[in-house]
């Protein structure tokens, strides 16, 4: 089959890994894939000789041309050339993952017997008139949620009247995961870390700032990632003189260094009160058999069904309202359910009542990349 995929595949994020890893197995699978990327393409995140290799085909939309056109005509000229692609590949099946107005309108190129189908790695939520998701409802065959909860939200919010099933994503296609055993660890010496991009919404300057109530909890706590809070993060540890048990690294590896890493800790820690669809670190965290406590904001309350080993904690209204704002911490906000989340953990590390194993085999029979591939490869080549 010739399938055609749109959407962002430079850098990192949810949207860009779904991509990749997408188009190698459908190539692998002997499908003739297609993407269209709508930003200028980079190295970062994104081999060109391995795409070559495995033979993906990539369309980047030449926006440099335009700049000195008005927005109306850069868009004329823009689908014309999507439509000369679009012709010249014939797909048998479209899929666009992100919120682009190009995504959403591409299904008028299509001749009929192309399948639209859109990919929801968001919370599902929205709405407003200018959302280019409603293009979604009214032009696109399916939808597919990353998650059962952000699949409810989508039809909600949209008023998509037919099922939404929901498939979310693998790691192990880029390194290879380690072996975990159960262990105990003592209360108070648990090393948390949080990885993340540092905008206020993930809540990591909020976390760091309540060390005092967390110092007697866990032994240490890191954070890793770049991002707006990454300078305010490093103040605040110097000002407060906790350095030398509360880090903040910047940057971390991918594959093989970053799995390797983020199996180095006893639990890991996601507070984010933000737009979430269902964050890859979470999924992560289990496939390497690491514990984790997080806010349940989007598609997370999922990862926490059937699964005793994580603890997903409902949202507080007050940490949202905050979730617009730069600077971002309310201190006199203390006692939380996040923080009584990290306590409960820590005291179920220390009796032993966390099952490394067991989690990361969860992970394997929900989450592993052989399961997705065969979901994908029926839900786009099967129908």
């Amino acid at each position: 089959m010739k399938i055609l995929l749109f959407g962002t595949i430079s850098g990192q994020g949810g949207i860009q890994s779904h991509l990749r890893w997408l188009a190698k197995a459908l190539v692998k699978s002997q499908q003739e894939v297609l993407i269209i990327t709508p930003q200028p393409l980079t190295n970062n995140g994104f081999n060109w000789d391995e795409a070559n290799n495995i033979g993906v085909q990539v369309h980047q939309l030449n926006s440099d041309q335009f700049k000195s056109s008005n927005y109306l005509t850069k868009t004329i000229i823009q689908l014309r050339e999507l439509a000369q692609v679009v012709r010249n590949f014939n797909p048998d099946v479209y899929f666009g993952v992100g919120t682009s107005w190009y995504l959403s309108l591409l299904p008028w190129l299509f001749p009929k017997k192309t399948r639209s189908v859109f990919h929801e790695v968001m919370p599902g939520l929205g709405g407003r008139w200018r959302d280019s998701r409603w293009g979604v409802k009214w032009w696109f065959d399916d939808v597919v949620g990353q998650s059962s909860c952000v699949a409810l939200n989508f039809a909600e919010n949209f008023r998509w009247s037919k099922p939404v099933p929901a498939i979310p994503e693998p790691l192990e296609i880029t390194a290879k995961l380690p072996q975990p055993t159960v262990k105990k660890v003592e209360f108070g010496t648990a090393k948390a870390a949080l990885f993340s991009r540092l905008v206020p919404w993930k809540k990591a300057l909020w976390l760091v700032q309540q060390w005092n109530d967390l110092k007697d909890v866990l032994g240490e706590l890191h954070i890793h990632g770049t991002g707006p809070e990454e300078a305010l993060i490093k103040e605040y540890i110097e000002a407060q003189g906790i350095g030398d048990r509360v880090k903040c690294f910047g940057y971390y590896p991918e594959g093989q260094v970053y799995v390797d890493l983020l199996s180095s800790y006893d639990l890991t820690l996601l507070p984010t009160v933000g737009p979430e669809g269902t964050p890859l670190v979470l999924l992560e965290s289990m496939a390497c058999g690491v514990p984790f406590v997080a806010y349940g904001v989007g598609g997370i309350p999922d990862y926490g069904i059937d699964n005793p080993n994580v603890i997903v904690v409902p949202p507080e209204p007050w940490l949202t309202d905050q979730a617009r704002e730069y600077a971002v911490g309310n201190k006199s906000q203390k006692t939380t359910a996040f923080m009584e989340g990290i306590k409960r953990m820590a005291h179920k590390l220390a009796r032993g009542e966390i099952n490394q194993v067991q989690l990361q085999q969860l992970y394997l029979e929900k989450y592993s990349y052989e399961v997705l591939k065969k979901a994908w490869l029926s839900y786009l080549c099967d129908k």
